[in-house]
Order: C-alpha cells, then structure tokens, then sequence
C-alpha cells in the first residue's frame, strides 16, 4: 500500500465509523485529505436480508493446498552439467606426484565456482516446452469452458474481462475452477470473481454459482433501493463526513454483505441438489459433500459520483485470497493506487478462507471484510490469486501488472500515438534500450509461438523505474511497436485472454482471472 501523504487517500478501520451493528472500512477521497472518525452509520439495510438462520452442512474450512512440484520447476536431463572428476591416478610413465596440501582446493571445486546459475528466463525457457495439454474431461459432469472472455461497454464504463485455465490443469487434464460476472444499472458496475478450492473436485459448481447469485442479488437490490429512495444519489454526494453521507454508505454496505450471504445460499443450494446424484459419488469415490464446492468471492461495486472528476464510491467485500485494486492513472505515483481487498488467510501457510465456511453467513464477519472508498478512479482490477501471487507484494507490484497490461495493448496509459516514422532522436536512442518481446510455445499448440512484452525486462534494459513509467509512459509506448505492426485481433478480451493464458512467470500454473473496469 502507498505510503499516506498529504494528498493520499485516508483510511479509517471498522471500528472508527462504524456502530456495533455495522463496520466498514472508510476511505476518504485524496481530495478531502482528512482522516474520518464518524459515530452513527446505520445498521446494515435489514430490508433486503431474508438469509436463513440453519447453518451450513460441515462448513469447517479446508486448507487451500498449493499444486505439486510443476513441470515448470524442471530442468531437462541434457542441460544438467555432471560434476567432473579431475583426480588422475600416476602410472608408471606419469609426471612425479606433486603433494596437495590441505589448504589448496581441487580442480573440480574451481570448475564448479566458475559455473553460473540459470536465470529465471533460462529456466523458464527451458521448461516451456514440458507442458503438456489434456483436453477438458469429457466424462465429469458440468464441465467448463477452458476460456471466458468478453468485453463490454456500459454507461459509464467498459469492461475488459478473461478467465483461462491454468498450465496445471492443462498438464492434468482437469477443469478450470475460475468464474467471475459482472452487471450494470444506472451507471453503477457490479463484478464478482470466485477461484473455486484447487483440492476440491467440484469447487468450479461453487464459483459460478456464488458469482452468479451474487450478481444477481446486487443488481436487483440497487434497483429497488434507488427507486425508492431517489434521494441516496445525492446523499451519496456529500462530504463523506456528512451524517447523510455516511448512512447512504451503510445502506450499500450493507447490501454487498447481503450478497455475500446470497452467494453462500446458492452454493448450499448447488450442493443439496447435487448431493444425491450418483455422478458426482462417481468421480469423487464417495459422497458429495459441502466443502467440494469451496471457493473464495471478490465483490466490488463501482458507484460514480462525479463524471467531471472522475471520482467513484467503490464498495468491496472479499473471501479468501485474490485482489482488487483501484487506479487513477493521471495522479501522482505515490497516492495512485489503493488496495480493496486484504486476503484471507488459515492457520497454516498456503490456507485460505472459504465462501463454504459459517463464518459467511454473519454479517458481523462480513463487516471486517468490507472496505469503502470514495476517490478519483480511473481504473479497476479485479483478480483471482492466479495473478495477483504473479505481482507480489501487491502493494508495490499492481503497477507494474497495471504496465503489463500497457505495454501488451490491452490498457492505454498515453493516447500519443507513437510509430517508427515519427521517432525522435532521443526515442530511437529508448528504443534501441528496450529488449524484444519473449517468445514461448502456446501451451495449447506447440507450434503456435507468442509474443510477450514484459515490463521488468524493460525496467532492467533501461535503468527506469515504475515511478518513471508513470510519470512518462514512452518506453511502454515503444515496447509496443513490435507486438503492434503483428497484431491481428483488436479485441482487447481476446488480447487479455491470450496474455493470460501465455505470460510467464516462474513458479506460475494456476488458473488466472482478471476483471478490468476503465471509466
């Protein structure tokens, strides 16, 4: 997280604004530059909860395993030097023995010193071509599809949106566990993005259907909420200390808590219609049980406040790891980005919370998980762990996924156009700096290659900084001259999928989501 300043975005915990039935974390606007310590936000909007008090079935939360040792980690037996062997024993016809004193090192020591590490792209070249590609398992029931993608534009904004299915479940032959939504009304933008448990056969059922019930609930109670009280968009105006204000915010708060309680709802409902289907006892060996549909849940709505400014009231829940990230990519590097989400995290390393798990059906856990935001935002990301592990510590790494997403032709930080004809001396000099995309086999078809700009690659090449990037993004710009002049499909979905389903990051090959939300 960026460190405050003057003009940094303040943060405010549950407990300074919040009464003992509702708590959210409270962002004031980089506009306002006060920190907030209100007394009377009203409770959760009661109206809309309708959740039932049974708990769930064997709702404890299973650890959230990270995959085997992948391919990727291996390095081809004819690329592995053996160690040599330089004793020579005298015959008869050899050279006087010369004494080796305990101090001197033997020749193969010397040998080994001079040998140097693989780099991360040397290995990772290495084992690009290891992974194999199995087909979506035709005979398990609900199968998903290997992507998703889709771009859309609504009032207000324009989603670019992909989910692919990760090397590992490539190489396996198993489904992708991913699922994300989004929805609009009047302006406002509702996402939702899961990653169903890897252990868990079936966690892919519970991520669509969380998603989707999620969604739903959301859209249909903003509806009604804005219809009969008209009077909440321009409370929602205020200053954000503004008793009037503050309860609008706990109205919205309340109804993505609600939402989440609808997600865990539908999950339960996705499991007793399923539970005594011989299907699934078939794939499984056993019984159909709760947690098999484990998965986590990011919701973020996006309220607009001021076209002019740009400013938005941004409300986010989140279950389980992932993250989701806001940007005003015109402002000052330090205060540009903020992180809505903070992940959950079990008892021992690697765990995470589940969507599953009791606990989500409280509106007291759920309050902890809940931030708000009202600042100027341009643009939002929202993502599964698949990624978000790739730019970490997302503190300090989600601009640089940001420039990833620059530099490969799916965001635009600078509307200067730049080619080859128009150059000036000193950007041919950049340009000459910045190294060549990296090529890999397309995990899918070996035969196919992709291009891939990288952004750390660039940084190293040119000695610039992500401060120096933000601050002028004409080495981005360049870096895309290349993957440009061979560019053939101008669907900037299409261009996010391919990306996701080909950058490459060492130690990366799980399934990766991302949602972006540019206003």
């Amino acid at each position: 997280m960026s460190e405050p300043n003057d003009n940094a975005i303040c943060e405010s915990t549950a407990n300074d604004i919040a009464t003992e039935s509702k708590k959210v974390d409270v962002i004031e606007s980089a506009n306002e530059g006060a920190d907030i310590v209100a007394e009377d936000v009203v409770p959760a909007y009661s109206e809309f909860s309708d959740a039932t008090e049974e708990d769930a079935p064997s709702a404890a939360e299973e650890a959230k395993k990270g995959p085997e040792e992948s391919p990727a980690q291996v390095i081809p037996k004819s690329e592995i030097v053996p160690p040599t062997d330089d004793k020579v024993t005298p015959g008869p016809q050899s050279l006087p023995q010369i004494e080796v004193r305990p101090t001197q090192e033997p020749k193969v020591s010397e040998q080994n010193a001079q040998q140097k590490a693989l780099s991360n792209e040397e290995v990772t070249g290495h084992t690009a071509s290891l992974w194999k590609y199995l087909p979506i398992p035709s005979h398990e029931p609900e199968p998903v599809p290997e992507y998703i993608n889709g771009t859309v534009k609504f009032p207000g904004s324009k989603v670019i949106a992909a989910r692919v299915r990760g090397k590992k479940h490539k190489h396996e032959g198993t489904n992708c566990d991913d699922w994300y939504e989004v929805a609009n009304y009047e302006r406002i933008t509702f996402i939702a993005v899961s990653d169903g448990a890897g252990s868990k056969k079936f966690s892919r059922i519970g991520a669509r259907e969380s998603c989707k019930a999620a969604i739903g609930f959301l859209v249909s109670s903003f509806e009604k909420l804005f219809t009969g009280k008209p009077e909440l968009k321009e409370h929602l105006t205020l200053a954000l200390t503004d008793s009037k204000c503050m309860e609008a915010c706990g109205v919205l708060a309340g109804i993505v808590q609600q939402s989440v309680i609808k997600a865990h709802e539908a999950v339960e409902a996705a499991f007793y219609s399923r539970k005594t289907n011989p299907e699934y006892e078939k794939v499984l060996g056993r019984g159909l049980q709760f947690k098999d549909l484990s998965g986590t849940l990011l919701i973020t709505v996006l309220i607009p406040i001021s076209e002019i400014t740009k400013e938005h009231l941004v409300i986010s829940c989140q279950i389980g790891d992932g993250m989701i990230a806001i940007l005003n990519s015109e402002g000052e590097f330090s205060n540009s980005m903020k992180l809505m989400g903070v992940p959950d995290s079990g008892d021992f390393s690697g765990e995470t919370d589940f969507l599953t798990s009791s606990q989500m059906k409280s509106i007291e856990s759920l309050q902890h998980r809940t931030k708000i935001s009202r600042t100027i935002v341009d643009t939002v990301m929202v993502m599964s762990d698949g990624v978000a592990d790739d730019y970490f510590p997302n503190e300090t790494q989600m601009r640089r996924l940001y420039f990833d997403l620059v530099v490969n032709g799916i965001l635009e930080k600078s509307s200067k156009p730049i080619s080859m004809a128009t150059l000036t001396q000193a950007q041919m000099k950049l340009f000459k700096r910045i190294p060549d995309p990296l090529v890999y086999p397309w995990v899918n078809d070996q035969s196919v290659k992709i291009p891939i700009q990288n952004t750390n690659r660039i940084l190293e090449s040119t000695g610039l900084t992500l401060e120096d990037l933000w601050k002028d993004p004409t080495a981005l710009n360049l870096a895309r001259l290349e993957l440009e002049e061979n560019e053939k499909n101008p669907d900037l979905s299409e261009k996010l999928k391919i990306w996701l389903d080909n950058y490459v990051e060492r130690g990366s090959f799980d399934d990766r989501t991302l949602v972006i939300v540019t206003m």
